[in-house]
């Protein structure tokens, strides 16, 4: 399909106007023919930076942004690259940069870069494997989002048809304010976008913690890591969901946490660099090791009877249980199946395991 060839992009004569939405406020404070810097501010205080580079043949902007450690996780990045995208994709007559089309790009390995496109709606358009390092995990995968001017609804700072249903989380708590010290001020100002239950919104990071500490169950999970294992994330999501005491990693220290989506800051998780230190802790807290695989001799995990205290061990993808950890268990257990394939990976298999001991102890 052909088209016109479009002129090259120029900047308007002057600095837009500083927008807002959320309570977070969007000021440009450089632009050029080929790039832009803002400052995201908050109560006059600058809480974050988003840079772009413009593309002036295509009438594109590549962005990128950055929040200061304590504001982060509460909605400033989606806040502000909504008012970046509205502003940019505003024609020039309105007071907007009249660019044609906004791109961004984040590393798989990051949990929070990878949900800012879905909640920001925009559309996820390639996925570049392997071509970034990131520290400590390693090699991963880059993810680059898009949006044209003519999905983009500047007015309400979403995609076209996009509704306040698609929000992650609830925003600035109204006034006047709850009180207590489990409540973060900053949360109640701007929101609280977090993964987290309802009951826990506006919740110190803190305060949550020692309240699952407090209600968590007497079972342990442990996994075992000796290859850097993708699914360890799951397996530490499902932990927190279904209320493990603690997460113990044994083998490599460093794991992949995106599959976690944040949920390891509100557990105890524990490293054990062998089996033998897992089982040296074990015995001095009197817990029996259940080692759940599909092995042969294994027992039937729907059809016997779970100890309420107790460490699930779960073994690397692909292998297993290592020989060591076999040795460790009192007990192996298997989650029956019926299909064709031979197993389900680690993280599927965690998250049975532990409802089956909820079922048992409720």
């Amino acid at each position: 399909m052909a088209h016109a060839k479009l002129p090259p992009w120029r900047p308007p004569a002057s600095l837009p106007v500083p927008v807002g939405l959320d309570r977070v406020r969007l000021a440009v404070v450089a632009l050029d023919e080929s790039a832009l810097m803002g400052e995201l501010r908050r109560d006059g205080r600058v809480i974050g930076q988003v840079t772009g580079t413009i593309h002036p043949r295509t009438h594109q902007l590549t962005v990128t942004v950055t929040v200061d450690p304590h504001d982060r996780r509460q909605g400033v990045a989606t806040a502000g690259l909504r008012l970046l995208i509205s502003l940019a994709l505003t024609p020039a007559s309105d007071g907007g940069l009249g660019l044609r089309r906004v791109a961004g790009a984040a590393s798989s390995d990051t949990a929070a870069a990878g949900r800012l496109a879905r909640r920001l709606g925009v559309r996820r358009e390639v996925r570049r494997r392997q071509d970034i390092w990131v520290e400590p995990t390693g090699l991963a995968d880059t993810l680059g989002w898009g949006v044209l001017a003519g999905e983009w609804d500047a007015d309400a700072h979403r995609p076209k048809g996009l509704t306040e249903d698609h929000e992650v989380g609830v925003g600035p708590h109204p006034e006047p304010w709850p009180e207590g010290d489990h409540l973060d001020p900053d949360l109640l100002a701007g929101g609280d976008r977090r993964n987290v239950a309802d009951r826990y919104r506006y919740w110190r990071m803190g305060a949550i913690r020692t309240d699952l500490a407090a209600s968590s169950r007497p079972f342990h999970v442990a996994i075992e890591n000796w290859r850097h294992d993708m699914n360890i994330g799951t397996v530490v999501r499902c932990a927190n969901a279904f209320g493990a005491r603690a997460v113990h990693v044994v083998g490599r220290r460093h794991w992949n946490r995106r599959g976690a989506m944040v949920t390891d800051r509100y557990l105890d998780v524990r490293h054990h660099p062998t089996i033998d230190g897992l089982v040296a802790w074990a015995d001095g807290e009197g817990l029996p090791i259940v080692g759940i695989d599909n092995l042969p001799g294994s027992v039937d995990l729907l059809a016997t009877p779970l100890p309420e205290s107790c460490v699930l061990l779960f073994g690397q993808e692909g292998p297993g249980l290592s020989p060591a950890a076999r040795e460790a268990a009192r007990l192996v257990l298997h989650i029956p199946q019926v299909g064709s394939t031979r197993s389900i990976n680690a993280g599927v298999a965690s998250g049975v395991a532990m409802a089956e001991w909820v079922r048992q102890h409720r």
